[in-house]
């Protein structure tokens, strides 16, 4: 340190108390165990700059989370029971020899180790550019003078973030032959790239003023084109139009204030403490070594409720990484939340602007500055949230946008992470169910729905959230895989079009995303709890059924995970049950052999939304599963056959991870994790397999465990022996077809008292005759689909799964002479 600091040390008894007073830290990581310190091994910190007032936050932290307190090195070596502190040195003082002395034990005691952990004070965080006289003596800086400095702690020590680095390599820098001045220049210097890369990771970028974003807007070429074409189009004047294109400039663009930041923030921070039992959170470190990759991240995080927009950027910024820049559906801005959200980060963009030239000009210049900046940027790629806790199919206009400006001329690196969110209690799910059923219209949010709905809101307790990011794809590496050339592609890439090229590499980018979601999905009590109940007969199950049931498959969930990064609970079955019970409002019917657990008939389809979150971390084992709900044993090979060839099916409307040539390995992995956990068990004959004795808690939740998928399989059932009845016609008319699969599982959901409104969802149907496309068993020509002969078999084997009842249901329903499709007057494809 500089003579000051030891200087000062004299008088700190007097003024450390008033200023750790004044001083509010706040310390990332959230879990100390990502930097993974050693015990027994001492402990130097470093700090990018010699400064008192970083030591006393440094000192402060170390304090609140029970790290070694830090002293001045004072020429002496740290020790186990004495950490120290030294900062970079600016010349060559003083300070450097520490560093050298550091160096020389080390190259002269092969004993000797430290630890090395680089630490980052900011003061306020704000990224905004200084622009102004205040801005410029209280906003923090890199290399402040004393008085400056003294004044960005009284502004901003109230909001005062310590970041701990991972400890540097000590031993590896010694192992090279080089001279100890040497090696304490390449120390330093690695050491400075880490403080910047960090400063920019927790930052982000500088931001300029708002008012010369919209002008620079303006500015774009493509924009002004835009108006000049827009004008000659409408018969207007350029400068009649320039100004709409400001108005919608300023429609979009963010307002960045610390001031609503701040404000926010400690607002959320009450709301969770009040409505959630805790935020669980999972794959940071990863995402801070893309972050300090300094590679500009894009946040795709699924879309289940408005809580959305505030849980990943309350994250990520309270663990000291840049906030993103939000894209907001326009129908959020409303006084006062929308002026609020948008100086918290947020832009607005219309739900269409497909034809408005002008708009879109502007919005597509606005995120060519966002990426050409390195600027976060999280939007949801389903468009809007799920009604029914299923994944929706992508939407890729945004995404669009954000791969031509990534990949064309100045683009930046770009880091795509998907963010898994998933929920206890959703706090919408009964208005889901309400607009599912038709009995209420959606319609666009106001100040009085957000007052009326916050007073129910703070009443109740909605349990856990489960926030998980997903492995970040890198676009370059993507593109250089999955779109050869694209370099000299998006070179001669006009603005105004979209080649099929790029419509295709975009779509199958978007269902990599949307794979990356589920892959990282987090399993939850409720979550099990409610596949166990809702696939149960009658809604109902008993408690010793339930626990030893949970048990089993979280079991299954940790033996067979669906990913390396989905996480599944303990298979304790009591406190999974404990867990679970108040959030799901089960109803106990006492007995004398033990209580009955059930639900309310309107609770029941409330949790199907918490089913749906998870049912895909099951959709294998409950695949195979179903091979043995109506058989006692199978042939192995055979079932593995039969299932890979169903799995595209499940696989579509799932989001599954696996392509369909490596189903069988996967299938196969699943059965052998079935046997492990004791749901399926070898058979008399080599290469065959059965279920469990009937009554055992193995079969009680091998039954469960296949009733997951059965909807799923149900429906595919019905396509499948609908478009083998219409063999003869040899093809269907696809809009009309649809609309047939569609009442025959509305007809099936009333035939068997299912209370489940996407039991009948049109897109789920319209998915697999999609599906069915893709795989070559259907043909499509403008409107009208051809069938392949080969989907007898696979309708065939989708009978097999089903009970004989349903089997009945379907023969009776598909050999009517007519099924009514709901006009008056018409018949469906095939009926005659």
């Amino acid at each position: 340190m500089t003579w000051l600091l030891r200087f000062l040390t004299l008088f700190l008894p007097l003024l450390r108390w008033p200023l750790r007073a004044w001083i509010n830290t706040h310390t990332t990581p959230s879990d100390l165990d990502e930097i993974a310190l050693e015990g027994d091994k001492p402990v130097c910190y470093v700090l990018p700059v010699g400064s008192v007032m970083d030591w006393l936050a440094l000192e402060a932290a170390c304090a609140e989370r029970g790290l070694p307190r830090p002293y001045l090195a004072a020429n002496r070596l740290p020790r186990t029971n004495r950490a120290v502190v030294l900062a970079l040195p600016v010349g060559r003082g003083r300070t450097r020899s520490e560093l050298q002395r550091i160096v020389s034990r080390g190259l002269h005691d092969r004993s000797f180790d430290v630890q090395l952990v680089p630490v980052s004070v900011f003061w306020g965080r704000n990224p905004v550019k200084e622009t102004s006289i205040l801005r410029i003596l209280f906003a923090d800086s890199e290399r402040p003078g004393r008085l400056r400095k003294l004044l960005i702690v009284l502004a901003n020590g109230r909001n005062t973030l310590v970041h701990f680095g991972q400890p540097l390599d000590y031993r590896g820098f010694l192992d090279e032959a080089a001279a100890p001045a040497t090696l304490v220049r390449k120390l330093v210097r690695v050491l400075r790239v880490h403080f910047r890369r960090q400063r920019a990771a927790t930052l982000g970028p500088p931001l300029s003023r708002r008012s010369q974003l919209i002008n620079s807007l303006l500015a774009d070429p493509d924009v002004t084109r835009a108006i000049a074409e827009t004008a000659r189009r409408e018969g207007s004047t350029v400068a009649a139009v320039r100004v709409r294109a400001r108005d919608i400039a300023n429609e979009i663009a963010a307002d960045y204030s610390n001031i609503a930041i701040g404000f926010m923030l400690r607002v959320l921070t009450w709301l969770w403490h009040r409505i959630y039992d805790g935020i669980d959170v999972r794959h940071l470190p990863r995402l801070r070594s893309v972050s300090h990759d300094r590679r500009e991240i894009i946040y795709l995080p699924s879309h289940r409720s408005h809580m959305d927009y505030l849980l990943v950027s309350y994250i990520l910024y309270r663990e000291g990484l840049a906030l993103p820049q939000i894209a907001a559906g326009i129908n959020l801005d409303f006084w006062p939340i929308g002026g609020l959200l948008r100086r918290c980060g947020a832009f607005y963009l219309r739900r269409s602007f497909k034809g408005d030239r002008l708009y879109t000009a502007v919005f597509r210049a606005y995120v060519e500055v966002l990426i050409a900046r390195g600027q976060p940027m999280k939007f949801y790629p389903e468009g809007g949230r799920s009604r029914t806790g299923r994944l929706l199919p992508p939407k890729t206009g945004m995404l669009s946008m954000t791969v031509t400006s990534a990949l064309g001329e100045g683009g930046a690196p770009v880091a795509i992470v998907p963010v898994y969110i998933g929920y206890d209690r959703v706090m919408e799910v009964n208005k889901y169910f309400d607009e599912l059923r038709g009995t209420r219209a959606k319609k666009r949010e106001s100040m009085g729905d957000l007052v009326r709905g916050s007073t129910k809101i703070l009443k109740r307790k909605y349990g856990r959230v489960f926030v998980s990011f997903g492995t970040p794809i890198d676009l370059w590496d993507y593109a250089d895989v999955h779109l050869p050339g694209w370099r000299d592609k998006m070179a001669d890439l006009d603005a105004e079009t979209r080649p099929q090229w790029l419509q295709s590499f975009v779509a199958g980018l978007s269902e990599r995303v949307m794979e990356g979601i589920n892959a990282t999905a987090t399993l939850n009590a409720t979550g099990l709890a409610s596949l166990i109940l809702l696939g149960s007969p009658q809604k109902a199950i008993a408690e010793n059924e339930m626990t030893d049931t949970l048990a089993l498959l979280a079991g299954l969930a940790r033996r067979c995970p669906y990913s390396p990064d989905a996480t599944a609970p303990e298979p304790d079955g009591p406190a999974l049950l404990a867990e679970a019970e108040p959030l799901m409002r089960l109803v106990r019917l006492p007995h004398a052999w033990g209580d009955v657990l059930t639900v309310e008939s309107r609770q029941a389809v409330l949790l199907t939304y918490t089913r749906n979150n998870v049912m895909h971390l099951f959709a294998l084992p409950s695949l195979v599963a179903n091979f043995f709900a109506h058989f006692e044993s199978r042939s192995r090979e055979a079932m593995l056959a039969d299932a890979a060839e169903l799995y595209p099916l499940l696989a579509s409307e799932l989001f599954l991870r696996w392509q369909p040539e490596e189903a069988p390995a996967a299938l196969d992995a699943a059965t052998d994790a079935l046997l492990d956990c004791g749901l399926l068990v070898p058979g008399a004959q080599p290469g065959q397999l059965r279920r469990p004795q009937a009554g055992s808690p193995a079969f009680a939740a091998l039954m469960s465990l296949a009733r997951i998928m059965r909807e799923s399989l149900e429906r595919y059932a019905m396509t499948v022996m609908l478009l083998s009845h219409n063999l003869e016609a040899g093809e269907v008319e696809r809009g009309r077809f649809e609309r047939q699969c569609q009442l025959m599982a509305e007809r099936m959901a009333i035939l068997t008292g299912r209370n489940s409104p996407e039991f009948f969802d049109a897109r789920l149907f319209r998915n697999h005759l999609q599906t069915l496309v893709r795989v070559g068993l259907l043909h499509q020509k403008g409107s009208r689909l051809t069938i392949d002969p080969a989907l007898r078999d696979l309708a065939e084997h989708a009978l097999q799964l089903l009970g004989s009842d349903l089997r009945q249901s379907l023969a009776h329903l598909t050999s009517l002479p007519q099924l009514e499709d709901g006009a008056p007057g018409e018949t469906r494809a095939g009926s005659g």
